[in-house]
């Protein structure tokens, strides 16, 4: 983690406790250099950015995880000594000291600005610097967090909404049988190179018989 050039090693103002959740992503700009990188030296690519992630951050070289630019957000403080109202001025409180914050908040009053503000950013999600599935709708007023409480699992006052799996139109060149290490053989369809989630798709195993029939 202390390779992640975005998370400072030391804050402007030192609380005497802090723990801060976060996210640890990787950049479409980062993720295309590593597979340009990858395939000059003839290993596996990566299939997304998501994937490189979290493969970087089980690697045991920190210098590996230095030279693949892996970035990172807080979005929210776990526990802190300072004392904040809402969950947005913590945020602007922890840009202020150093550690970046979620960049994209839309503050709503009504139900129907909240689905203003996720059909907002999925509209723009080809447009972020990062793979993204989702919108996370909170609450913002801190002491509401607490009387409203959270399951052993989830909190109560924050709620996610996924976006629908992008989809795009290609052009099915060819079928070619794979055959697998236990000897079952999968029909792999061969694409016109497409752009989907971040990484180009020119292979696709068409295993759903169903879907096929259907198609």
């Amino acid at each position: 983690i202390r390779q992640i050039v975005s998370i400072p090693l030391a804050l402007r103002e030192k609380p005497s406790e802090l723990v801060v959740r976060g996210e640890v992503y990787m950049s479409y700009a980062s993720f295309h250099a590593l597979n340009q990188s990858l395939a000059c030296s003839e290993a596996k690519l990566f299939a997304n950015p998501r994937n490189a992630a979290a493969g970087t951050l089980r690697q045991l070289d920190a210098a590996i995880v230095r030279d693949r630019a892996l970035s990172f957000f807080a979005f929210e403080i776990q526990h802190s000594s300072s004392a904040f109202s809402s969950d947005l001025s913590s945020l602007a409180w922890l840009s202020d000291i150093g550690i970046p914050a979620i960049p994209d908040i839309a503050m709503c009053h009504t139900a129907a600005e909240v689905i203003e503000a996720i059909e907002s950013i999925g509209k723009r999600r080809d447009e972020l610097p990062f793979q993204i599935d989702g919108a996370v709708v909170k609450l913002d007023e801190l002491s509401y967090r607490d009387s409203i409480g959270a399951t052993s699992k989830f909190p109560r006052w924050a709620i996610a909404y996924k976006f629908p799996p992008e989809q795009k139109e290609t052009t099915l060149l060819d079928i070619s049988a794979q055959v697998g290490r236990t000897g079952r053989i999968t029909p792999l369809a061969h694409l016109a190179p497409v752009n989907l989630a971040g990484t180009t798709v020119q292979r696709a195993t068409l295993h759903n018989q169903s879907i096929i029939d259907q198609l």
